[in-house]
C-alpha cells in the first residue's frame, strides 16, 4: 500500500470518530512490529505502525475500533500492493527467519523470491529504497534512473527490478562483481566489514551525487537458485536491521550474534539474561551504569584492556576499578573470554530486546 494514502487514511479514520490523530515516531524502543499491526506500549498504551518510521496512539480506541482499522488497512488497495518486494513488510518475522535458515517458506517470500532477476551465482541481493519527491510519475522514473546510474558507477549489476510506483531498487550483484568493486577502491581482499563500508559507500554517493536519500540492504550470499527464498529473507530481514538502528546501509550477518538475539522469542530472551545473572543478587538493571558497553568493548578488542580504555575514552585504571566492581555484583569476569562474551550479548540484547515483532 502507498504509505502516504494510508497515513491518510489514518488520520480520516480518527476524524470520523471526532478523536484526535496522535503521531508518534517509530523508534528502536517499540517493537519491529509489521506495517498495519498494534503493538502494546508502556502503561498500556496501544500505538500502530504505520510506516517504518511513523506510528499513530490509538490508545484513545476501542478494541473493535482497532480491529476495523487493522481490516480497513489491509483490505484498502494501494499500488505498492504489486510489488512483491514491498509485501514483505508485513511478513513476520519469524517466518522470514525460517526462510533464511532454509525452513519453511511462507507465501509472500516465495513470490518474492520468483519476482527478484537473479541470473548468476554466487550473488547478493541489494535493494536500494529511498525518500519519496514530491511529484508524479516522471519524478518517480527520473529518481529510479539516477539510482541506477550512481549504483553501477560503483559496481556491476547483472539485473534490475526497478519498481514502477514505490521509491524500491533491487539489484542483483554477482559475488566476483562485489569483490572487484572494494578491491577496485584501493583496498585489501572483502570480508562482511567490506561489503558494509562499501554499502555505506553508494548510500553516501547517492546523497551526494544525486541528492537522493538512500538507504541500503545487502543480503547474504545467495549460492543456489534454490537460496533464492532465503536470499529475499536475508535481504529483508537486513532492512528492518537498517531501520532499527536508523542507520544508511546495513550487510545480512555483518553483526550476527545481535541479530541473532533479536530473533529469539521472549521465553528464550528471558531465560538467557536469568542465566547470565544466575549467581547475581541483583538484576541486571541494578547493575553498574555502562557495563554493557565495558563487556562490548573487552570483545570488541579481544580483552586487550588498554584497548578497550582507549575505545571507551577513559584512562585504564578507570577501566580496571569498573571490571572489579561488575565482577563483584554480577559474578562474571569480562577479562575472562566466556565471561566476556555472556555480558556482551546479554548487553545487546537488553539493547535492543523490542526490535523483534
Amino acid at each position: 500500500m502507498n504509505m502516504e494514502f494510508q497515513a491518510e487514511l489514518v488520520s480520516r479514520f480518527f476524524g470520523a470518530l471526532g478523536k484526535s490523530c496522535a503521531w508518534v515516531p517509530w523508534t528502536p524502543s517499540l517493537p519491529n512490529a509489521p506495517i498495519g499491526e498494534w503493538v502494546e506500549g508502556p502503561e498500556g498504551a496501544f500505538y500502530m505502525r504505520v510506516r517504518d518510521d511513523l506510528g499513530v496512539d490509538g490508545t484513545s480506541l476501542a478494541p473493535g475500533e482497532r480491529a476495523f482499522l487493522t481490516w480497513a488497512l489491509s483490505s484498502s488497495p494501494g499500488q505498492g500492493d504489486a510489488e512483491p518486494m514491498a509485501r514483505l513488510r508485513r511478513c513476520p518475522a519469524r517466518d522470514l527467519v525460517a526462510a533464511a535458515a532454509g525452513r519453511a517458506c511462507a507465501e509472500p517470500i516465495r513470490q518474492a523470491a520468483a519476482s527478484v532477476p537473479l541470473s548468476a551465482y554466487p550473488a547478493h541481493l541489494v535493494a536500494i529504497e529511498w525518500s519519496t519527491r514530491v511529484g508524479g510519475a516522471s519524478e518517480h522514473r527520473e529518481s529510479a534512473d539516477m539510482v541506477k546510474k550512481v549504483t553501477e558507477a560503483y559496481v556491476e549489476v547483472e539485473a534490475w527490478r526497478l519498481s514502477p510506483h514505490i521509491p524500491l531498487a533491487i539489484a542483483s550483484v554477482a559475488r566476483a562483481a562485489l569483490r572487484h568493486a572494494w578491491l577496485s577502491l584501493g583496498h585489501a581482499e572483502m570480508d562482511v566489514r567490506g561489503i558494509s563500508a562499501l554499502a555505506a559507500q553508494l548510500a553516501s554517493a547517492l546523497r551526494s551525487e544525486a541528492m537522493i536519500d538512500a538507504r541500503v540492504a545487502v543480503s547474504g550470499v545467495i549460492r543456489t537458485p534454490q537460496d533464492a527464498a532465503a536470499g529475499v529473507a536475508m535481504l529483508e530481514l537486513a532492512r528492518r536491521e537498517a531501520v532499527r538502528r536508523n542507520t544508511e546501509a546495513v550487510v545480512f550477518g555483518d553483526d550476527p550474534v545481535r541479530m541473532a538475539l533479536l530473533w529469539l522469542d521472549e521465553p528464550s530472551r528471558a531465560a538467557f539474561l536469568r542465566s547470565v545473572s544466575a549467581i547475581s543478587e541483583e538484576e541486571t538493571k541494578h547493575w553498574p551504569e555502562g557495563w554493557g558497553e565495558i563487556a562490548e568493548a573487552m570483545v570488541r578488542s579481544n580483552l586487550n584492556i588498554s584497548e578497550a580504555a582507549r575505545s571507551l575514552y577513559m584512562h585504564r585504571n578507570t577501566l580496571l576499578a569498573r571490571i572489579e566492581k561488575l565482577r563483584e555484583i554480577s559474578g562474571l569476569d569480562v577479562r575472562r573470554g566466556t565471561d566476556a562474551f555472556a555480558l556482551f550479548a546479554a548487553g545487546a540484547l537488553l539493547q535492543g530486546q523490542s526490535a523483534l515483532d
